[in-house]
């Protein structure tokens, strides 16, 4: 192919009536070449091109005038006779001949004049070669900037390769597009021209395009049609001809007697391409279709449909999930009709939950404790199996007993261990670090139990007194249990001495576990806290008790001695049926909610009040240091000491933080109490190391020892 520019008059250049622009027009017919440059066809053609008023090639008009003809983009032409056929430019020509006949009445024209179009400057391409024309044409409007309607693009495509046997690769390289582009495109004017062949095809419009576009995209409804990409065509004619009807206005008899029939226009079902996606959901669903069918709307059977309802469902949910966050974090906005709101919303979720009963909540049945009198605490503690922990000894317990060592090496598992122990049968000791561990903050899922489940075994001295405790998963051969809907069965087995106490938890999938012991026992007091676990009940009793046997006092002392002298008072105040905990300080005119206050001053708050809680018992805590400046560490082990042995605790505690131990050694308590347990993980295997308090305090203060 040849190219040289020329100039020409407007009257030699022929717009072409084959356009690919006209394909998806009504009127257009195609036209032989010998009877191109026919008057009547080029006036058809060039009313095509400017539309109605001109409004095709407004802007062209205005662009002209201001500027005159550019030569940036020059219209490209082939011989036609002794005149030129327009390949590429026809709107630019059009609106060029609407000029020059405005030009010849004496109408103003701008920047034009007679030589503008008696000498337009234009590229010949000489050569007969139809697919370099066709091309020509893509790159401009379905690669570039100036893309003909989807239908047009597709026409051409499909030309290339079925007419004029071009190769696919040859055509995305050729045009610039996609195979999987090029393939779409063919599909969808297979399924448009099938359309057009139907009953409904004098009904095809340019912008339905999306439609049959969304029809080929979704495989459902492909699946649905039995459509096949090779001989482009469905299997399933009878499907074919219901979705054709749905996106058509059809029309009905109405019968009421030969004198009185009308003919009912009803409206398509479909029209917008998201409709079809909707469509696509439901398309196997028999009855949403046929309700779809019968109202006349997609939407009807759209929400008709079990599985869109699911789906529904699960986005309501999720929607409930995240909105309710947004409600907590401003729910100090919230005034009467907003409780009442509140509280109908919640009566409805309830009755959302039919499988409520099989929640596992931490319920306040009391447990007895074994001894009456606490002479000594644990003095020795053997883990057989607990998590990743076995068959490990810790002994020489002292009233202080530190756990250290890196992330992960079972810190955490062995206090809870202990805490377990010290629960013995009391099934809510056990559901209370399951709690914890899953991170629920209410009532879980009976399955949580029985899907992360492992045997404990775990034994100790305390109290002079041997003590061990076993916890088993069994499925239990009772006829009057319901078989259909029981999970398993958890087993507790508590001794002391020569005294055994046994409790047993049914779990079940539809109803709220049954518990089964004839006496639940602990050995003594015992409470868990750690930084990343929060219990407000427990916080409140403790709060209660160090109100009523007057030590609370002492607590505020510290905190005002060591955190901030401003601080008058600490109360507990029920605002609107939540009890709080509301700061007076010297600072403020107002009471302060205390999770205002940094998290050192509510973990120390917390701590000082659960060991008084814990009198006569054990603490575990867990992160001990979290959350409290280092430069405060020295003070506050200090006081865990002194109100530890006012109220005859035993501690657990862990850390990471070689300041902590040092803190530890260097306040003025008596060391003989301190013991340390160093953790180290062996090839997968934990280890334990016991270090004791005059040998700790040496080995950090002679040799800066890191038992990290």
């Amino acid at each position: 192919m040849e190219t040289k520019v020329i100039s020409r008059h407007i009257d030699r250049l022929f717009l072409d009536p084959n356009n690919y622009r006209f394909i998806d027009s009504k009127e257009y017919h195609k036209v032989d070449e010998v009877d191109i440059s026919d008057p009547r066809i080029q006036q058809k053609t060039f009313n095509l091109l400017v539309g109605k008023n001109n409004d095709n090639v407004s802007d062209l008009i205005t662009s002209f005038k201001a500027n005159g003809i550019l030569k940036l983009d020059p219209i490209q032409v082939k011989t036609l006779d002794d005149n030129f056929l327009v390949i590429e430019g026809n709107r630019r020509t059009a609106a060029l001949k609407f000029l020059y006949s405005e030009f010849k009445k004496g109408n103003n024209v701008g920047k034009l004049t007679l030589e503008s179009f008696k000498s337009i400057e234009v590229v010949s391409i000489s050569g007969d070669n139809p697919i370099q024309h066709l091309i020509t044409m893509g790159l401009h409007h379905i690669s570039g900037k100036r893309k003909w309607s989807p239908v047009n693009q597709a026409q051409l495509i499909k030309d290339l390769k079925y007419i004029h046997g071009m190769q696919e690769e040859d055509i995305c390289n050729s045009l610039s597009i996609s195979k999987h582009n090029l393939r779409r495109n063919i599909r969808v004017l297979a399924l448009i021209e099938r359309y057009k062949n139907s009953d409904f095809g004098d009904q095809f419009e340019p912008n339905m395009y999306s439609l049959f576009e969304e029809i080929i995209k979704k495989t459902e409804i492909k699946s649905w049609l039995g459509w096949d990409d090779n001989k482009l065509e469905p299997t399933i004619l009878e499907n074919e001809e219901k979705l054709f009807s749905w996106i058509s206005r059809e029309e009905f008899v109405d019968d009421e007697g030969e004198e009185n029939q009308q003919i009912i226009i009803k409206e398509p079902i479909i029209t917008k391409s998201h409709e079809i996606r909707d469509l696509s959901k439901i398309i196997t669903d028999k009855k949403a279709i046929d309700h779809m069918e019968r109202s006349r709307n997609i939407t009807a059977g759209f929400t008709f449909s079990d599985a869109i309802g699911e789906t529904r469902l699960h986005n309501a949910i999720d929607i409930i999930r995240k909105e309710t966050q947004v409600a907590f974090q401003f729910s100090e906005y919230m005034i009467e009709r907003d409780f009442i709101t509140i509280a109908t919303l919640r009566d409805k979720l309830d009755k959302l939950l039919p499988s409520s009963r099989s929640l596992i909540s931490n319920t306040e049945r009391l447990s007895q404790n074994y001894f009456d009198q606490i002479n000594s605490h644990f003095s020795k503690i053997e883990i057989y199996n607990y998590r990743r922990l076995e068959n490990i000894t810790i002994e020489k317990l002292s009233k202080i007993n530190i756990f250290v060592g890196s992330n992960n090496y079972g810190k955490t598992s062995f206090i809870e261990a202990i805490y377990l122990l010290s629960q013995m049968n009391n099934i809510n000791g056990f559901i209370e670090v399951e709690q914890y561990r899953g991170k629920f903050y209410n009532d879980f899922h009976s399955r949580w139990i029985d899907r992360n489940f492992t045997p404990i075994s775990i034994q100790g001295d305390f109290n002079s007194a041997n003590t061990s405790l076993s916890i088993s998963r069994s499925v239990s051969e009772d006829e009057d249990i319901d078989k259909l809907n029981y999970i398993s069965s958890i087993s507790f087995d508590a001794e002391v001495g020569d005294e055994s106490f046994n409790s047993i938890v049914n779990l079940y999938t539809n109803r709220e576990p049954e518990l089964y012991y004839s006496k639940s026992h602990s050995l003594c007091y015992a409470t868990f806290t750690s930084p990343f676990r929060h219990n407000p009940k427990l916080v409140k009793n403790a709060h209660a008790k160090a109100i009523r046997e007057k030590y609370f006092q002492d607590i505020m002392d510290f905190i005002r001695s060591f955190l901030d002298p401003n601080i008058e008072k600490v109360e507990m105040v029920n605002i609107e049926g939540d009890s709080r905990f509301q700061v007076s300080s010297l600072k403020h005119d107002n009471v302060i909610d205390i999770t205002k206050y940094g998290e050192g001053l509510q973990r120390i708050f917390e701590i000082a009040l659960l060991i008084g809680y814990s009198q006569n018992g054990i603490i575990c805590i867990d992160e001990i240091d979290s959350g409290i400046h280092k430069s405060l560490l020295i003070d506050f082990t200090e006081f865990v000491q002194t109100i530890s042995k006012r109220f005859n605790v035993q501690v657990f505690m862990t850390t990471h933080s070689k300041e902590c131990i040092d803190a530890f050694i260097e306040n003025t308590c008596d060391n003989e109490d301190l013991t340390a347990y160093i953790l180290s993980d062996r090839d997968g295997e934990i280890n334990c190391k016991h270090v004791e308090g005059k040998r700790l305090e040496r080995l950090v203060e002679n040799l800066n020892l890191d038992i990290r």
